[in-house]
């Protein structure tokens, strides 16, 4: 008694007297369970949801998370600035003469012209 199942396209018979067309079936198995491993491998591999993918993301991921670490240090050194400028005098004086080219009154203010070579 002969049983066939079909599997992928691919008939698997069991018993003696098989036909050759079916012997010819039977032998390409391996080729095709091959086919369908490499098929499967390269949707895991190189799919929307694959290994590579998943690497992508992770360190576009890493790369955010060191843009908001810098940003957070960034805030807080605007805060610290902020707050100097509400609160300390000295700074406020330091920031005037420094960025802004304030003098104090009575203060004499020297400029030298570059030297030319």
């Amino acid at each position: 008694m002969d049983v066939y199942v079909c599997f992928v396209g691919v008939f698997l018979a069991r018993g003696s007297d098989l036909p050759a067309d079916q012997k010819m079936i039977m032998n390409s198995r391996p080729l095709c369970l091959f086919l369908v491993a490499v098929l499967g491998l390269s949707f895991a591999l190189f799919g929307d949801k694959g290994a590579l993918r998943l690497h992508q993301v992770r360190q576009y991921r890493a790369g955010l998370q060191l843009e908001v670490q810098q940003l957070r240090d960034s805030n807080l050194r605007l805060r610290t600035e902020v707050d100097a400028l509400q609160h300390d005098d000295r700074y406020i004086e330091q920031v005037a003469r420094g960025r802004l080219s304030f003098v104090r009154e009575g203060e004499l203010v020297y400029q030298f012209n570059p030297r030319t070579r």
